[in-house]
Formats: structure tokens, C-alpha cells, sequence
């Protein structure tokens, strides 16, 4: 008997489909992986999609998505018909450590309105979170442009729930001329807000810690009720609100660079001064997104980032591992140059007290 891993393996040589279905207009499509061949096609998709404004401009780069394609921590869905096999559509489900990602659902107009984006945020992600190689998985995450009820929908009837809003979160434009380093981030082009969402399994829930403490703060209690109304797994949370620390506070924090986005993140406990020399360093910056832990440590690394200009913007269940133990994080933004007003939003009813209270905080505050 073949395991899940071999039949992996050779849906991805032969295109045999793990799934089949019939599309509203009576035709029959099959999904299966991507393999390098399928290069030259998708990035056709992206430039009859986006032109050439995608977020990322190495998908209009063959040779570079023919590597994407190989990557084996990276599983490329693709939806085509069966009879001819011309690809609809595809999405992409990218594993990092104990979090997947899933990004880049597209299809070809001729194929919109048909279910052939549905299929792929359901039935896809069922499968591929299934296999072996997701047993260490404990959570999948997701964006979706602010504009987009369709894409909302879609992740949500995959079983996802929304925990953040980020204004101007997204930064499209042609940037395949853009010569950047690592000092010089692409600058901002047409920015679009973005919802946050996640689907976390029961993994998780057995390390996370249920004793969350948080800044005193009434934006900070909406985003930690948002979300737990979502579970029923946060009703044993044990609830701590706490002013801000008079003292220094404590610092252990990483960050990361997406030179593209023009977007730095941040994540731990961080002191005044250093919090201070990262703004200072990332001045030129479009946004920085600050992931605190709910910790006694983490209040406040909160309050300093309220004094210093950043507004919370979401609230991220089991994001930060310490020692195996998964706390929550509160998520706060930052926009250097003041690109805060890009919140243009379309929702579903259920995102709707989340846009509400993201236009209140950013357009009653200055950063």
C-alpha cells in the first residue's frame, strides 16, 4: 500500500487529481499539484489577474517559479479541466516550522463565478493539511485584500475566522525595475488593507497557555473579545488586566524584512531605547507590524507601544512559542511615513465590528 507521501509524490509526476468536481457550467475540473512545468502558465494567470502590479515581482520570472515549484516545503494546488487539462486556477499552501500559509488563490477570468476558487480553499486545503508532512502543523494562516468579500468568504467556508485588519497592509505596483538591498525597500505603490485570518487545530490548543494578561486598555479587551467569540476552546481563559510597568521592562525580540512589501516585523518584548533605535533605522519604512506576547513581560512592551505611536490592529491566538508553550499575541502597526489612512474596505457582516473599530482607532489618533 502506497502512504500519503508516495501518493504525493506521484500525483505530482503523472498530474493525477486527489480531487474532482463539477463546476457550475457542467464541466469537470480536477485539482493536483503543481510541478515546475506548470511555470510559463501560472504566471500567465498572474499577468492577466494583476498585470504587472503583483505584491512580488518574481512571478513574472520563469526560471524563479520553476524553483518555487520544486520547493518541497511549498504545495502549489492547481484546478484544471479534465478533458483538455487547461489550468483554471491555482492557490498555494506554504509550510514554515509549525505554521502553513496559505496565499495566491487566483483564476482565469473566463473561469470566474464558477466555484473553481471554492474548491481550491476547501477542498485543497482539507487534503494537503491531511498529509504527513503537516503532522507538526499547528495552525494555517491567510490574508485577504480588504476589497474583497469573495476572497473573505472563500477562506472563511475553508473554516478559517478573522483576527486582525491591517491597513495598508499590501503594497502592489510594477516593481520588476526596482533595484532594492537591504537598506532600500520598495516605496509605497497602491496599498490595500488586509484582513488576517486563521484556522487553528486542536494541536495548539493542548500548548497554548490560557492565562493571558493585558495592557489595561479598552482597544486591546475588544480585539481579545473579538476573537474569543470566535472559540469556544478561549471560554477557560484566565483574564488579567494590568496597568503599565513604571519600570524598564524586559527585552528578548527578533524581527524580520520584507524588502517588497516595505514592511518590517516585529515580534518579543522590546525596551524603549531599542524600540527606539529600530524606528529610528526604519524610518523609510512603509509599515511595522509588533507582535507582543500576552505575558506579564509583554504589558509593557504594550504600553510602549501605545506611547510610541503603534495601534492595535489585531489579536493572534498561539503565535509566540516559548519553550513549547504557545502564548497569544496582541498585533500593533506602525506606519513611519503616516500611510495609516489606507483603510478603503469591503466585508462580510461577521468582519464588520472589526472595520468599525479599526476606523475608529486610526481616524481619531495621529501617529
Amino acid at each position: 500500500m502506497q502512504t500519503t507521501s508516495e501518493n504525493y509524490l506521484l500525483d505530482q509526476e503523472k498530474h493525477t487529481y486527489f480531487h474532482r468536481f463539477i463546476a457550475k457550467n457542467g464541466e469537470e475540473f480536477g485539482l493536483r499539484f503543481g510541478t515546475p512545468r506548470d511555470a510559463k502558465a501560472l504566471s500567465m494567470i498572474f499577468k492577466e489577474v494583476y498585470g504587472y502590479k503583483y505584491a512580488y515581482p518574481i512571478v513574472y520570472d520563469i526560471n524563479h517559479l520553476k524553483r518555487e515549484l520544486s520547493n518541497k516545503n511549498k504545495f502549489w494546488i492547481v484546478g484544471e479541466l479534465t478533458n483538455n487539462h487547461e489550468i483554471a486556477g491555482f492557490g498555494l499552501i506554504e509550510k514554515k516550522r509549525y505554521i502553513a500559509h496559505a496565499s495566491q488563490a487566483v483564476a482565469k477570468k473566463k473561469f470566474h463565478g464558477l466555484g473553481i476558487l471554492a474548491k481550491l480553499g476547501a477542498a485543497g486545503v482539507i487534503y494537503v493539511i491531511k498529509m504527513p508532512q503537516f503532522k507538526d502543523v499547528l495552525r494555517l494562516d491567510g490574508e485577504t485584500r480588504g476589497l474583497k468579500i469573495g476572497a473573505q468568504n472563500l477562506i472563511r467556508n475553508a473554516g478559517a475566522f478573522p483576527y486582525g485588519l491591517i491597513p495598508a497592509y499590501i503594497n502592489y505596483g510594477d516593481k520588476r525595475k526596482f533595484k532594492i538591498d537591504e537598506t532600500t525597500p520598495v516605496p509605497p505603490l497602491k496599498e490595500e488593507a488586509a484582513f488576517l485570518y486563521s484556522i487553528i487545530f486542536n494541536k495548539l490548543w493542548r500548548k497554548r497557555d490560557k492565562n493571558v494578561y493585558l495592557l489595561n486598555n479598552g482597544d486591546f479587551i475588544f480585539f481579545y473579545n473579538y476573537v474569543k467569540k470566535m472559540s469556544n476552546k478561549m471560554k477557560k481563559d484566565r483574564l488579567n488586566l494590568e496597568r503599565g510597568k513604571k519600570d524598564k521592562g524586559y527585552e528578548l525580540y527578533g524581527f524580520s524584512k520584507d524588502l517588497y512589501e516595505g514592511r518590517v516585523s516585529l515580534y518579543g518584548y522590546i525596551k524603549e531605547k531599542s524600540l527606539n533605535n529600530l524606528l529610528k533605522t526604519y524610518h523609510n519604512w512603509r509599515i511595522l507590524v509588533w507582535r507582543i506576547p500576552t505575558t506579564q513581560n509583554g504589558i509593557h512592551s504594550m504600553s510602549l507601544a501605545l506611547e510610541k505611536g503603534f495601534n492595535i490592529v489585531g489579536y493572534d491566538i498561539g503565535f509566540n512559542n516559548i519553550n513549547w508553550t504557545l502564548f497569544d499575541s496582541v498585533i500593533l502597526a506602525y506606519y513611519p511615513n503616516g500611510g495609516s489612512h489606507v483603510l478603503k474596505v469591503k466585508c462580510m457582516d461577521e468582519n464588520r465590528p472589526l472595520l468599525n473599530k479599526i476606523r475608529e482607532i486610526f481616524f481619531s489618533r495621529v501617529n
